[in-house]
């Protein structure tokens, strides 16, 4: 597709768009915590891949450049937030809802809980320092192996494992009061 594009065909990149749009909100939305900014940075992303599609090195992973793109723009947002004030995290959570669950499959109590939970988990990840986050999204909630974040992140796989370490860290810090954890980060016996 990339070089079907290239060569002048754009059907082949609206196709390259629906292929890789919905991980690439995905990963954007886990880090900035906002749908509107989400979908303005997924534009931003295929418009800057598109203009730089000739830098694209052909053996690498067209969607690990994608990532490296996208979290690029989400960070540069992120720190623009911090220099002009960002909303509480309270505002970014009521104007960004995550995408509905469609597992029928669970009880209704059942769903409660995971949303919940996932809602406790969310907001812990929202408070990590960005490069923290970053990882711990692109690692837990993308599925990238180490290799796929350094390359994305131009960083030595060694620094992502050491921010994963601190970020799973500080999770576990964070949500230790809130999910009764015991401190080793297990759930405490009954």
């Amino acid at each position: 597709m990339v070089q079907r594009t290239l060569a002048g065909d754009a059907t082949a990149y609206d196709k390259l768009i629906r292929r890789y749009q919905r991980q690439v909100y995905n990963l954007i939305y886990r880090m900035v915590g906002n749908t509107d900014d989400a979908d303005d940075l997924v534009q931003e992303t295929f418009v800057k891949a598109y203009g730089a599609l000739r830098n694209f090195r052909q053996d690498a992973s067209f969607l690990t450049w994608l990532y490296k793109i996208a979290s690029n723009l989400s960070i540069d947002l992120m720190r623009s937030r911090r220099t002009r004030g960002a909303l509480s995290l309270d505002e970014e959570i009521e104007t960004g809802h995550e995408p509905a669950d469609t597992d029928r499959s669970m009880s209704p109590e059942g769903s409660a809980v995971r949303g919940a939970v996932a809602d406790i988990v969310d907001e812990a990840i929202m408070v990590l320092p960005d490069k923290y986050r970053t990882v711990i999204v692109m690692r837990h909630i993308q599925g990238l192996s180490i290799e796929e974040i350094a390359e994305a992140l131009d960083k030595p796989s060694g620094t992502i494992k050491t921010h994963l370490f601190r970020a799973r860290a500080l999770l576990r810090e964070h949500l230790r009061p809130v999910l009764d954890l015991d401190s080793d980060g297990r759930e405490k016996p009954l």
